[in-house]
Parts: C-alpha cells; sequence; structure tokens
C-alpha cells in the first residue's frame, strides 16, 4: 500500500512539471540572434539580377562565357572565366601619338571563313619614314586613332553597330567587359573609337545581345558604325576563326575599318572574327 501511494506521488510531481514547463513562453531571443551588419551588406544573388538573363536550365547560360574585366593584352580563358594576367607575346606599345601597337600574332592556326578579295594589310605600327626601295610602292602612311573621350552619349555608349544582313544593331559600350556586352558590344579600349582600326567585342550566346552569327558573314557585306562623329559605312573583307592569344588585327591602321569578335562555340582556345574596311 505504502509503494503505490508512493508512485501515485511521483506521478503526479511528473505531470505538475509538465504542465509548469508548458506554461512557461518561449521568447524569441532564445532561438535567433542579431547582426550589426547593414541591411545591404550582401548584395543579389538572384541568377536574373546578376547576369542581365534568365537562366537555361537545358543547355549554356551567360555565367558559361562570362568575360572578367580584361586589359588589352592580357590572355583569357573566358569559357571558363579564369583569368590569367600574363602579358601576350610580341604585344608592344610602338607608337605614342599615333595609338598604333606593333602587335605579334598568337601563333594558334588561323582558318579563313571568307577570303579576302586584295588584302589591305595592317601597318605594324612602325614609326619609320624611310622611303620605299620601289618607287611606285606607296608612301608610309601614320596609324589614324581617335580617342573616346567625349563621345559618350546621354546614356553612355559611344555609338551603334548596324548589321543588316543579320538584323544585328547593337549600342556599343566602351570597354571590353562583361558590363559593357550585356548591354550590347564592348569597344577594345586601346584601340581607335572613330578614325582607323575600330575594335569591339560581344557575346556568342547566352545573352541578351549576342554576335554569333557574324561567322555567316559573306565578303561585301555591309556594317555601319554611327558615333557624334557621324555614319561610317564598311564592306565586309575577311571573316576567320583565330586563336583566343592572337590579337594582331586589332592594331591600328591607316585606312577606316571595324574589327568585331566574338567566342566560337563549344571552342574556348578560339574566335571568330571579322573585318570590314569602309567604302569609298
Amino acid at each position: 500500500m505504502k509503494h503505490t501511494h508512493i508512485r501515485k506521488f511521483a506521478g503526479l510531481m511528473l505531470s505538475a512539471a509538465a504542465a509548469l514547463s508548458m506554461a512557461v513562453p518561449a521568447f524569441a531571443s532564445d532561438y535567433s540572434f542579431t547582426t550589426t551588419a547593414p541591411q545591404d551588406y550582401y548584395g543579389s544573388t538572384s541568377y536574373e539580377d546578376v547576369y542581365g538573363s534568365q537562366y537555361n536550365y537545358g543547355g549554356n547560360n551567360v555565367v558559361d562565357y562570362q568575360v572578367p574585366e580584361l586589359e588589352y593584352g592580357v590572355q583569357s580563358t573566358t569559357m571558363t572565366g579564369v583569368m590569367e594576367r600574363t602579358i601576350l607575346p610580341g604585344l608592344q606599345q610602338t607608337v605614342g601619338t599615333g595609338g598604333g601597337y606593333g602587335v605579334a600574332g598568337g601563333g594558334g592556326p588561323i582558318t579563313v571563313l571568307v577570303e579576302t578579295g586584295t588584302p589591305g594589310a595592317a601597318n605594324t605600327g612602325s614609326t619609320s619614314t624611310t622611303a620605299p626601295t620601289n618607287p611606285a610602292a606607296p608612301s608610309y602612311q601614320q596609324p589614324a586613332y581617335t580617342s573616346v573621350e567625349g563621345m559618350a552619349y546621354k546614356d553612355g555608349s559611344i555609338g551603334t553597330v548596324k548589321i543588316p544582313s543579320l538584323k544585328i544593331d547593337m549600342k556599343v559600350w566602351e570597354g571590353e567587359t562583361a558590363d559593357s556586352m550585356k548591354k550590347g558590344l564592348g569597344h577594345y579600349s586601346s584601340t581607335s573609337a572613330w578614325n582607323g582600326n575600330v575594335a569591339v567585342c560581344g557575346h556568342n550566346r547566352g545573352s541578351k545581345y549576342v554576335i554569333g552569327t557574324i561567322k555567316d558573314l559573306k565578303q561585301g557585306d555591309i556594317i555601319t558604325y554611327t558615333t557624334m562623329y557621324g555614319t561610317r559605312t564598311y564592306a565586309v573583307e575577311t571573316v576567320k576563326i583565330i586563336s583566343n592569344s592572337d590579337w594582331s588585327d586589332l592594331q591600328s591602321t591607316a585606312d577606316n575599318r571595324i574589327t568585331l569578335t566574338t567566342c566560337l562555340a563549344d571552342h574556348p582556345e578560339s574566335r571568330v572574327l571579322v573585318q570590314a574596311v569602309e567604302k569609298k
């Protein structure tokens, strides 16, 4: 009998303890903590906010072709997003006032998709004025160059490139950067912005603005470039596939031409390059 009372008493005590624990309110401070970091410390991680386009779950995306901000003449493996900050062999600034560069090719294989009718060799940037040995040969012409300074429109762009046959109509933004190519074409900052050789680059795919179809251009196709200085019309002369380390076609020239580059799909080691010369 005595044991029965003890068990009843113990049971009553346990029930009372359980009821008491349920009656004690749980405060939020027991389960959370505060931080002194400002509210905007962490930026948006939304793919669309970061890269400017929706994520394509079935294929390649902008992040696959992200191009880090890159100085002219610095090698980049842009398809993997890894930047090797090494100066390209043969790239040397040799002309000061003219804006020209003496540039050696990258040494990689070149596949010419469109043969040039009358090749116009780009000037090497040499400042020599020695008379040619052949009297009939043309005299040396100083490479042309126009600074981008003062060329920006109100929206920040410096011009517009149109390729009617491909229905391409894009604004050009200063700098060969991912930010520029998110909005259109990026202008190689070390090339001329108007006179001489104007060089621009764009995404091949995976973005709102892409120029991968430039590989399909034919000799004679028209490209126009409009800036605050006016509009120039160019005819395609060369379409070729080059090594991603070949910068030779970006050097300054005495004539007016425009050079476009983009990645080659599934070939991170290569680039598509188109060069068009002003129509006279």
